[in-house]
């Protein structure tokens, strides 16, 4: 079996690339150009999921597509989301389907769902969500693609989308929260202590689309990735005894923030502009949801095998690593 991996020099991209070579199997990495690749894993193939032609040239010969690309920044245009996130699904799609591939893997995201209201617990069956022009471009870009790729998938296509929630691991710093500041020793957290965090770690989501690689039975299907909806207080706890930081947590209070939002939202709709924050991403970001992964469990075989309590170990473990071998280069540096 020989495998394309989209996005492959990306956080979540590296570590599907490096499961699915742990596993035997022939990895193609698609890349644009300049980007970095972990050595000796994979065939490199540099091209652009906004350039058809090379899209169609990466498909080529491979049995898989596992489409793991996306625009994740903060900032930009809607146009610049949609080209990458929307059209460079269909792209790959059009091409996997042109090539003959036997199973496309989209990695989509929670925000795809619709939390209408706190205490929810969500499944594969959950709605959409159903504002998703008062969220920002990369969840309305998301969700847009996912519903690109579960078409593909009802019209014949052998997709398999998989929702993962929080990622984190070594290589990235953790995420403290859905929202936090910095304000000098404090950290202030937009969520209730009692949020559930849905977190996962990047080797078992690995895991996770190596299962949807190889499983039969499961074209068409959709799978939420979570390892534990941990309460967010609790996950407070767990992040600074793994990282060994003293900042002190503090909670915003939601409702207030959440009013704030919308008293700026009606404003810069007065002045015909796009408010920066939304009320409904406030409450969207602040509505505390189980995410249910059983699905995951009885057809794909999934469990997470590492905890959180673990994940996070390694992540800090990683981090202080780099640090301290960025410290020795530095002082090697500086004495030649």
């Amino acid at each position: 079996m020989k495998v394309l991996v989209t996005g492959a020099s990306g956080f979540l991209g590296r570590g599907v690339v490096r499961r699915l070579a742990r596993d035997g199997i022939a990895v193609r990495a698609l890349v644009r150009p300049g980007r970095a690749l972990d050595g000796g894993v994979a065939e490199r193939f540099e091209g652009d999921i906004c350039d058809d032609a090379a899209v169609a040239a990466a498909v080529h010969g491979v049995d898989c597509v596992v489409h793991a690309a996306a625009r994740v920044e903060t900032t930009g245009t809607w146009e610049e989301f949609a080209e990458v996130n929307v059209r460079g699904t269909r792209r790959i799609l059009r091409a996997a389907a042109a090539a003959g591939v036997q199973r496309i893997v989209h990695i989509s995201s929670l925000s795809v769902y619709a939390v209408p209201a706190d205490g929810m617990t969500i499944t594969e069956d959950s709605p959409y969500e159903s504002e998703s022009e008062s969220r920002g471009y990369y969840s309305r870009s998301k969700l847009a693609a996912d519903r690109v790729a579960l078409d593909a998938a009802q019209r014949g296509a052998p997709v398999v989308v998989l929702r993962p929630g929080l990622l984190y691991g070594p290589g990235k710093r953790p995420p403290l929260a859905r929202q936090s500041f910095n304000a000098g020793r404090f950290k202030l957290i937009l969520a209730t202590r009692h949020y559930p965090l849905p977190l996962s770690y990047v080797d078992n989501v690995a895991d996770a689309v190596l299962l949807a690689v190889q499983s039969d039975r499961v074209a068409g299907q959709a799978f939420t990735i979570v390892d534990e909806n941990v309460p967010q207080a609790e996950y407070v706890a767990e992040y600074r005894a793994a990282s060994g930081e003293t900042w002190q947590p503090m909670f915003l209070p939601v409702r207030v923030v959440a009013t704030a939002a919308l008293v700026l939202e009606r404003a810069f709709r007065l002045l015909r502009r796009r408010s920066p924050v939304t009320y409904h991403q406030v409450c969207r970001a602040t509505r505390g949801a189980r995410f249910d992964c059983l699905r995951a469990q009885r057809l794909l075989g999934w469990h997470p095998a590492v905890t959180v309590h673990e994940g996070l170990r390694r992540t800090f473990d990683a981090l202080r690593t780099e640090r301290a071998n960025t410290g020795a280069a530095a002082m090697v540096g500086a004495t030649s």
